[in-house]
């Protein structure tokens, strides 16, 4: 008879009468206990999170004076320093070049959807910090379909995971947002079901919560709230775009509070400093009111409203409550970010300067102007320009005030640039002389290569084929 007969007779009987015999019950369990949880990393550099909404301008948040509901969003900045004065490119490619490489884009910009195999971004930056780097969200950097480039891999610019949407344009990436396509560590899956920026938001949190024994780095370039307008979990009667963008507001701000909240529940928000923008204006479509003002969407243009983005910091060291005037700039990320973690050295020859003395409360300004070098190369006219917070010069010699509420450019003519208007003139003036960045690169429709021109006397590249792309990039 097997050894086991007695306690497994005992055990039948006990099923039939509904009850386990006393001495089976105390029996331990033969699997292993297991690992209790690690406790959340209290001391030393902080973990950083770096969230970045799409197409979304700086009148987009309530406590901009804005007129959606973003509570979570409002939060940061009443729990941290809100920044009034902070700017992004114009266009999400060269922002998000400019922003992982804290390098002007004439220096590393070649194309729309791309950077270049073997660029420095952050995330190396933060890995070689001793950071476990993480990005969920959006990629778009691998290439735009019609130049048969292939651009730099998550990997490779530094992140331990990813997952991602869009790793390149133009190839069959499937939705952003219902039925999702997502790449986790470069492995694509379709989804039939279920809302994309929802699976973003669960890899994030767990992400933290994976990582909250060690210092970590997290880059969340969120794919909300870029167009098509659709309707989310919570809006999902929404008709229109004016409703549409804003549910899609509402449920990018209810994803910044799921996150804060994590934090909380980790024990995280203690040693952790998050920053929340986006990554240049709001899409041309869209009117929001701001302080009473009627804002349209600056995607794509030079002026104030295509670089004019929300920026706020919030985590331990960082001043409550406070509204800042510093001018920032997103070539100023990764040095801020090495800074940060205690090793500014590790950023190395950028264009961009630090922010952690400012951030920080420390300091009252890290720069007095941020030049742009804007040839997106895709649809949109390029142009030079240098400005500050309240005054800009193009690179044709247009000078403008700019009132940083309404969004609006007042140019100002020779004949009245007197006194402040002529001092800023001349500093801005110089800034444009002194950064000798080469011409501008022409090209707005990429796709067009090989295709009979609109304009005979230019090329097809340079002045369309009278058509666009398909997809919403």
């Amino acid at each position: 008879m097997s050894r086991f007969a007695p306690a497994l007779a005992a055990l039948a009987l006990s099923t039939m009468i509904g009850g386990i015999p006393p001495a089976l019950a105390a029996v331990p369990a033969t699997a292993p206990a297991s690992a209790p949880a690690p406790a959340a990393r209290t001391s030393g550099p902080p973990n950083i999170i770096l969230i970045l909404a799409d197409d979304f301008g700086v009148e987009g948040v309530n406590a901009y004076g804005g007129e959606y509901h973003t509570p979570h969003v409002d939060r940061l900045a009443a729990e941290g320093t809100r920044f009034d004065n902070a700017h992004a490119m114009p266009l999400c490619s060269p922002s998000r070049v400019r922003l992982m490489t804290g390098q002007e884009n004439w220096r590393n910009y070649e194309a729309f959807g791309y950077l270049a195999p073997g660029q420095r971004t952050f995330g190396n930056v933060m890995k070689e910090a001793g950071y476990v780097t993480g990005i969920v969200g959006k990629w778009q950097l691998m290439g735009n379909g019609f130049d048969g480039r292939t651009g730099i891999t998550p990997e490779a610019a530094g992140f331990d995971e990813s997952y991602l949407w869009q790793l390149q344009a133009l190839t069959p990436k499937g939705s952003r947002y219902w039925g999702p396509t997502r790449a986790a560590n470069g492995s694509p899956k379709i989804s039939e079901e279920g809302f994309g920026p929802d699976f973003d938001s669960r890899k994030a949190l767990d992400f933290i919560s994976r990582h909250k024994d060690k210092p970590f780095f997290l880059y969340y370039p969120m794919v909300l709230v870029h167009n098509p307008w659709v309707q989310t979990p919570d809006s999902m009667t929404a008709e229109g775009a004016a409703s549409r963008f804003n549910g899609m507001v509402s449920y990018m701000d209810r994803l910044v509070g799921d996150l804060m909240a994590r934090l909380k529940a980790e024990g995280l928000d203690r040693n952790t400093i998050v920053i929340f923008t986006g990554d240049n204006g709001t899409n041309r479509q869209i009117t929001s009111l701001r302080d009473g003002h009627a804002v349209r969407g600056g995607k794509g243009a030079t002026t104030i409203n295509g670089t004019h983005v929300p920026f706020i910091a919030w985590g331990p060291g960082v001043p409550k409550g406070k509204a800042s005037e510093a001018l920032v700039d997103f070539t100023d990320l990764l040095p801020t970010f090495a800074d940060m973690a205690g090793q500014p050295a590790l950023a190395g020859k950028v264009d961009g300067v630090s922010q952690w003395p400012v951030i920080a409360g420390k300091a009252s300004a890290a720069r007095s102007a941020i030049f742009m070098h804007y040839a997106p190369m895709w649809l949109f006219k390029p142009e030079r320009f240098a400005f500050d917070a309240r005054w800009k010069l193009y690179g044709d010699g247009r000078f403008v005030a700019m009132d940083p509420i309404s969004g609006v450019e007042t140019e100002v003519p020779a004949a009245r640039r007197k006194g402040e208007a002529a001092r800023h003139y001349a500093a801005l003036r110089k800034v444009l002389a002194d950064t000798h960045d080469g011409p501008l690169d022409p090209t707005r429709y990429p796709w067009c290569e090989g295709q009979p021109s609109v304009d005979p006397g230019r090329p097809a590249t340079v002045a369309g084929c009278g058509r666009t792309p398909g997809g919403e990039e």
